[in-house]
């Protein structure tokens, strides 16, 4: 991917279908469309997406419960991973929620998926337990991690 041609933005209601696409194109069932709209319907949801030539390639979801913020989802078209979208994403992410007054952010990544323990950790967060069985489709451990801000 050696295109310049990328925004990076808050995502916009309308373009929850094209979240929902990416997610269906890359056999992810992360976040439930109905979720989605209903995050975009109160005011402690934070989108992110990664638009590449028009098309959106990327996107983090988060949302903020009080003192904290939980990251929700990150994903990156299985095409375009491997080229620093994520981080991005994170990194925009972060920034974002630097303005608002938390404390800490926590976010759930499966046993299994060391590249994105990888990425977190090179943030800064740090495992702090695990979830036994948090993994509905396939009854897998998930490693809870935390940021302090």
């Amino acid at each position: 991917m050696k295109s310049n041609n990328f925004n990076i933005y808050k995502m916009e209601f309308n373009e929850i279908d094209e979240v929902i696409n990416l997610q269906i194109n890359n056999n992810k069932n992360i976040l439930p469309k109905i979720s989605i709209i209903e995050d975009f319907n109160n005011n402690t949801a934070i989108y992110f997406v990664y638009k590449l030539n028009n098309k959106i390639i990327g996107y983090i979801a988060a949302s903020l419960l009080y003192d904290h913020v939980d990251i929700l989802s990150v994903l990156v078209d299985e095409d375009s991973t491997r080229n620093g979208i994520a981080s991005a994403l994170l990194s925009t992410l972060l920034d974002q929620v630097k303005n608002i007054q938390i404390s800490d952010i926590f976010l759930e990544v499966r046993i299994t998926n060391t590249p994105a323990q990888k990425l977190y950790e090179k943030f800064g967060f740090k495992k702090i337990n695990i979830r036994k069985k948090y993994y509905i489709d396939t009854q897998e451990d998930a490693l809870i991690y935390k940021l302090s801000i």
